[in-house]
């Protein structure tokens, strides 16, 4: 089974700075969620909370309506946290994935069952008896996340799992463990700065930016509807541009049209747009200028760079005559990809640069991995009683 998780009213302070708040937040028995932020967003804090480990400057966080602050060992043996350094012993795998079992007095054959079923959730049993410091690095996250499940945890945390793994090696390691949890209860919380990890599996998304909630909701609800351009650079959105919304809702950027009507207010605007949402247009009709300052090729497409009144990325498809450098075209936006926001005082970097994802709208589909414990013994990155 797993467990309800609660905050209340939370706050973190550091070097007397608050570093988070939380007014508000639950997360339901076997629901999954993740939260996203950039680094430095609160995200590893609010693990270390739910966790047990550290205790809120105010507010509460419970366990099933239990404070974590004082739930003592038998409520922190609910929770498993898999931080983002593997931190694996210099013995074996095996031994690795069944030395918090044996802290916990789990029998000898009971604990062996339960390793061997973790490894093989985690396609790692063939490395049982190899020593954890010979491990690719990939073949470390999973032994600790192996280890992790093990305890057949009530909650789950997850942070940054696929830490320093090559594109290739994190998505195959993301589809085994979402096969590995397909049929578990458990209640998994995940953190990560990379949307397409932390929006892959999610029942709902937290995203955090400087310590404060931004945003609650499905994947496609953050996707297609950011509540701010901060939500929107996190999901992936490739161009954040200053915008006006007339009274009549048409959107204008640098006095142009931009094929978009929103049913807001007018006034300043910040519209969010996916490269592959600019649509380039004939000459002829009405819509921004801008020049075509580089064509790059990717996998399946082009990108475009655009510049003028702002710059923009945009892309087409591989069979699509792409113009040249120094050309000049007009583009709209493309509504259904594109979203119209509250005006940005600072619009974040990357975004405002056009560096991106360039993949539109996404649609569901550690220091070591541990039981948490008590502090007070700690054994090779473990802490125990």
């Amino acid at each position: 089974m797993g467990a309800d998780l609660s905050l209340r009213q939370v706050r973190q302070i550091r070097g007397g700075r608050e570093i988070l708040r939380v007014d508000d937040l639950d997360v339901c028995d076997g629901e999954h969620v993740s939260v996203l932020g950039p680094n430095g967003a609160g995200k590893t804090t609010l693990l270390r909370l739910l966790a047990g480990v550290d205790r809120p400057a105010s507010g509460t966080v419970t366990l099933d309506g239990v404070s974590t602050a004082r739930g003592g060992v038998e409520l922190r043996r609910q929770v498993a946290y898999a931080t983002q350094q593997p931190g694996l012993l210099s013995t074996s795998v095996r031994r690795n994935v069944e030395l918090p079992l044996r802290w916990r007095k789990v029998p000898r054959k009971q604990r062996a069952r339960a390793a061997t079923a973790a490894l093989e959730r985690l396609r790692v049993a063939h490395l049982a008896d190899r020593r954890a410091h010979e491990l690719s690095g990939g073949e470390q996250q999973r032994v600790n996340l192996a280890r992790a499940l093990a305890l057949d945890p009530s909650v789950l945390l997850l942070d940054e799992p696929a830490a320093g793994l090559d594109p290739q090696t994190r998505s195959a390691f993301f589809a085994d463990l979402e096969q590995a949890l397909a049929d578990r209860a458990a209640t998994v919380v995940q953190v990560s700065h990379r949307a397409e990890e932390a929006l892959r599996f999610a029942d709902r998304v937290v995203v955090l930016v400087d310590g404060s909630v931004h945003q609650v909701g499905t994947p496609d609800a953050l996707t297609l509807r950011p509540a701010d351009a901060s939500v929107a650079a996190l999901v992936g959105y490739d161009n954040l541009v200053d915008a006006t919304v007339r009274p009549d809702g048409a959107v204008l950027v640098d006095g142009a049209p931009t094929g978009l009507v929103h049913r807001g207010p007018a006034g300043a605007a910040t519209v969010a747009v996916f490269a592959c949402g600019v649509r380039l247009i004939d000459a002829d009709r009405p819509g921004l200028q801008v020049r075509v300052a580089r064509v790059t090729p990717g996998p399946g497409h082009r990108v475009l760079a655009l510049e003028g009144a702002v710059s923009l990325l945009a892309q087409l498809p591989i069979g699509c005559e792409a113009p040249s450098p120094g050309g000049t075209v007009r583009v709209v936006f493309e509504p259904a990809l594109s979203a119209v926001l509250p005006r940005a005082t600072n619009l974040p970097v990357a975004a405002r640069s056009g560096s991106a994802n360039s993949r539109g709208p996404i649609t569901p589909a550690a220091e070591i991995a541990h039981p948490v414990e008590p502090k007070h013994r700690q054994r090779g990155g473990v802490s125990t009683t």
